[in-house]
Formats: C-alpha cells, sequence, structure tokens
C-alpha cells in the first residue's frame, strides 16, 4: 500500500505532538511545540579534560573551517592584513589548490562527479565552488544546480527529483531515491552527539562558559544534540574565538566520515579473504553462475528516461560467464566489474540456449545497461548456519559504516550552509562582512547584510528543491 508524503507527514507530526506531551509531563523537559530538550552537565567535565590538547584543537578547527569555506577561510586566517595584490595572488593559489582536492576525490571515486547525469558540463563550476567557499560552496552549488533542473522540467511539465528531503530511516518517501535503514538512527545520534562534542570541547579551549549539553528530539525522534554555551559569551566573542567553536563541529563529523569510511574499505578489502579462511569453498559453491533476470526498455531517473543498451541485444535467462575477459560467478564480482572504467563500452560472454556467444555494449548517461542481474543458485550445496550467521553479521557491519559515513558528511555539508541557524550562517557573517567595508558601515551593521542575504539566497533554493516533494 503506498501512501504520499503529505499523508506521511501528518501521521508523523501527530504521534511526534502525543510523544512531546508525554516527554514534557514525565520527564520535565523543555519543549517548543514539537521539540524537546533533554539538559544534563555530565559531559562537562570531559569537555573540560579535552580542552587542554590546545595545539591539536587549534588545528583541527582551522582546517574545518578551510574545509567549510575554501579560500575565503584561508585568506581570512592567514592574508588579512598583506596588501590587496598579495591577497589576490594567494587567494588565486588557495582556490587551484581547494580545487584540485575535488579533482584527485573524483578520479579516486571514479569520476563520481565529472560523469555525472545531473552535474553533466557544469564540472568545472563544481570545482571552482569548492575552491572558493570549501563544502558551503559545494552545498550552493548543488542546490542552485538541483534548482535548475526542477524549474526546468516543470516548465516542460515533468516532475524532477527533490534536492532536498527529510531523511527517515526506516520510512520511504516517494520520489525521494535513497531511505537510510531503520538502524541510521543509531548512526544519527553518534554522528550529532560527536558534533556537539568538538563543539563543547573547542568552547571550553577558548574560555566560553558550557550551561549543559543534550539531546534535541522532534517528537520520538534524536534530531541533534546539543552544547549550551554562554550566547552573551558566544555574541561578544572574537573572530578567533568564535570561528574555532563554530567549525569544530562539522569538522568532527568529517573526521567521523573519514573514520567510517575508512572501516568500510577496509572490511570490503578484509571479509573476502577472511571468509575463504573461515568458510573455504563456501562462496564459490553457494552460486554456479548469474543470469539476466530481466531486461528493461528504459530507465527513469529524476523526470528523465535513459534507453537501455541492453534492449534487444540481453534475454532473459542469459548466463554473464565474463566481462572484458574476467570471469564472472556471482553478482558482487559482475557488479565489481561494470564499475572498472564505468563509462566504458563492455564486453560480455555469454551462454544462451546452450551455446556462447559475445556482445558489447557501451552503457547509458547513468552508466547502466538496463539488465536485472541474479544469481543462479546451486541448489545441490547447503548453506552452513554459520556462514549465514556471519554472512548476515559481515553485511550489518559494512551497511552500518557505510551509512555512517553518508550521514555524517551530509550533516557536515549541511552545517556548513552559510544560512542561520546553522553553524555556517555564523561564520558567514564574520568571513565576509569585512568584504562589504565600502558600505561605510559599522561591522554588526555589515555582519547583518551577510546574513540576510545568504538567509534569503539559500531559503529560496530549499524552497525550489522541495517542490517535488509535493507537486
Amino acid at each position: 500500500m503506498e501512501f504520499d508524503f503529505t499523508f506521511i507527514l501528518l501521521a508523523f507530526l501527530a504521534v511526534a505532538a502525543i510523544t512531546t506531551f508525554l516527554v514534557k509531563h514525565f520527564f520535565k523537559a523543555d519543549t517548543w511545540f514539537l521539540i524537546s530538550l533533554i539538559k544534563t552537565k555530565k559531559p562537562l567535565p570531559f569537555f573540560e579534560k579535552m580542552a587542554k590538547h590546545e595545539k591539536f584543537i587549534d588545528i583541527f578547527a582551522a582546517v574545518g573551517l578551510i574545509l567549510g569555506f575554501g579560500a575565503v577561510a584561508v585568506d581570512y586566517l592567514f592574508w588579512g592584513k598583506l596588501s590587496r595584490g598579495k591577497r589576490i595572488a594567494l587567494f588565486i593559489a588557495s582556490t587551484t589548490a581547494l580545487s584540485f582536492l575535488v579533482v584527485l576525490l573524483d578520479y579516486f571515486f571514479g569520476s563520481i562527479f565529472s560523469n555525472n547525469i545531473l552535474i553533466g558540463g557544469f564540472y568545472p563550476v563544481l570545482v571552482l565552488s569548492f575552491g572558493v567557499m570549501g563544502l558551503s560552496g559545494f552545498a550552493l552549488f548543488s542546490l542552485a544546480l538541483q534548482a535548475l533542473d526542477i524549474v526546468s522540467k516543470y516548465l516542460i511539465g515533468v516532475r524532477g527529483c527533490p534536492g532536498v528531503a527529510p531523511l527517515i530511516p526506516g520510512v520511504e518517501l516517494p520520489n525521494v531515491p535513497i531511505t537510510p535503514p531503520l538502524h541510521a538512527w543509531i548512526s544519527l545520534l553518534i554522528i550529532l552527539v560527536v558534533h556537539e562534542a568538538m563543539h563543547g570541547i573547542v568552547g571550553k579551549r577558548h574560555g566560553f562558559r558550557l550551561k549543559s549539553a543534550g539531546v534535541l528530539l522532534l517528537g520520538f525522534l534524536p534530531i541533534g544534540a546539543f552544547v549550551e554555551p554562554d550566547e552573551k559569551q558566544v555574541k561578544k566573542a572574537k573572530g578567533e574565538k568564535l570561528l574555532p567553536f563554530l567549525a569544530a563541529g562539522p569538522m568532527a563529523n568529517i573526521a567521523l566520515m573519514v573514520i567510517a569510511g575508512l572501516v568500510v574499505f577496509g572490511a570490503l578489502a578484509a571479509i573476502p579473504p577472511l571468509t575463504n579462511n573461515l568458510f573455504p569453498g563456501v562462496q564459490e559453491s553457494i552460486f554456479s553462475g548469474v543470469k539476466v533476470s530481466s531486461v528493461l526498455e528504459d530507465t527513469s531517473f529524476c523526470g528523465s528516461s535513459y534507453g537501455s543498451p541492453a534492449h534487444g541485444v540481453l534475454m532473459e535467462g542469459d548466463s554473464i560467464k565474463a566481462v572484458n575477459g574476467a570471469e564472472v560467478k556471482n553478482i558482487s564480482r559482475l557488479f565489481n566489474e561494470l564499475q572498472k572504467n564505468r563509462f566504458a563500452e563492455k564486453t560480455f560472454s555469454l551462454e544462451r540456449g546452450g551455446e556462447g556467444l559475445e556482445v558489447s555494449m557501451t552503457p547509458n548517461a547513468l552508466g547502466q545497461f538496463g539488465f536485472v542481474p541474479g544469481q543462479i543458485r546451486n541448489e545441490s550445496f547447503t548453506i552452513p548456519q554459520d556462514y549465514i550467521t556471519y554472512a548476515l553479521s559481515a553485511g550489518l557491519l559494512v551497511e552500518f559504516f557505510y551509512w555512517l559515513f553518508l550521514l555524517s558528511f551530509l550533516v557536515a555539508v549541511i552545517n556548513f550552509l552559510p544560512m542561520h541557524p546553522f553553524d555556517g550562517g555564523r561564520i558567514a557573517r564574520v568571513l565576509f562582512a569585512p568584504h562589504l567595508s565600502f558600505l561605510g558601515k559599522s561591522e554588526a551593521e555589515r555582519q547583518k547584510i551577510v546574513e540576510k542575504f545568504f538567509l534569503a539566497f539559500v531559503l529560496a533554493l530549499f524552497i525550489i528543491n522541495a517542490l517535488p516533494l509535493f507537486f
């Protein structure tokens, strides 16, 4: 049974309202509409202890600020007192160096940006946006590009994909391409606690008085953790203290993302040989090959249709023996071979009706061939129960850290958005206000101008990107 997004939203709001009422009356928590704040002072001594590692904290926060706001942050941190000519030259150098990071990541992850169908010919703009404004620039570019795609498709009567959507673990939302599993709530809670804990540690490092820490609930869902500083101190703080405090939280999420990514890649590399050692020959015996389960006529993605190269070439029931000469015995090996030089032509060695044949196909713009593979089960082999338990545990481990990796990245990017109330909103005020000195206004007035500009700009992008959720 399918429900539209509006029905799911109304049902969630009803349950959230009941939960918030119970939390307020039984736990005496502070509440505001559907949001509950559960406060405690227990983590504060830990923040105090960790704040003694001053050198590490300072470097950590500075790296976070640079990753969050690119060459703009580098200019603020290091080049602010130089002459205009030198600052411009160093700004260009910083932009180039940071842009090269995106190029490296794109190469390492198999052209994830340069061959992305949604980015297309705008890849150089993506690279430059990160170089100039870091992850905040990356986020603004992504929102603007998706907004352009949504509007252009609406003009021809096509509904595109939303550029923003609430990712609710365990809940599949219409027209949203990804759905986090239910256990991703644990990942999200870890991410938010790490984020706020680093705010607390850096706050202590710079002498901010912390009143409490705690968890933020939207109804029954943990949507955040928080550290409550003395807001008067924060408002009066100079940039050299305020910026590290703000950048530390998203940087903690980036660090967590790197750790989770290393665990995922390490596990993917270690599990096959470990499996062969613990259960020799089992993997090879479970399946006897890979077959074509079905062939698609075309593939739809975000309101656009893409041809299926396999249509009329592959047939349901074909047995796939090899790809580009590499033997294929299971789906995992098939996917590995298809991902190599993803958009290049591939030669498939098949068996059809007892006869062998070879066909060559070039993937479509999505990097897909348009067929659904399936495993050919070896019915004569009985799978050991210990292997089933092991395989489920290994799969859950990889999946957990994958979502920890992905959600850490998303939380970091969102928090670097230069819009109030995100960390990036307050950072942007400090970084960009000095560039408006020609207006002849006070620093506070210039910061207010920056805040209002980004609030209006980002909010407009959010509204456009959310339209496909409803219309």
